[in-house]
């Protein structure tokens, strides 16, 4: 019997909530290797504000581009979103659901 192979399952990046600069912002997080110190080395893809009435809001809402990149020192710390705030961030970035 010939074992089939199966294609990769393409992780599946969660979003993260992240405190930079004062601003609470929701986005998926991708690592840049290999960078240089003081380089940006996080790109942050569909990233929303969220406003302290708990709305969100797109960052980037002056350019038709939804990835930015940021250094990781300029970021306070991660946390995980819970499931209203998932359900609002899907809900207004409906495209990423079918990345």
């Amino acid at each position: 019997m010939e074992s089939q192979q199966q294609e990769p399952i393409q992780q599946q990046i969660i979003p993260q909530i992240l405190l930079l600069k004062g601003q609470w912002i929701i986005a998926k997080v991708e690592e840049i290797e290999e960078t240089q110190l003081g380089d940006p080395d996080c790109i942050l893809v569909d990233p929303m504000e969220i406003t302290p009435e708990g709305q969100l809001r797109d960052w980037l809402h002056f350019s038709d581009k939804k990835e930015t990149v940021v250094r990781s020192s300029d970021i306070i710390t991660f946390i995980e979103p819970g499931r209203d705030i998932l359900s609002r961030y899907y809900g207004s970035n409906p495209e990423v659901l079918t990345e």
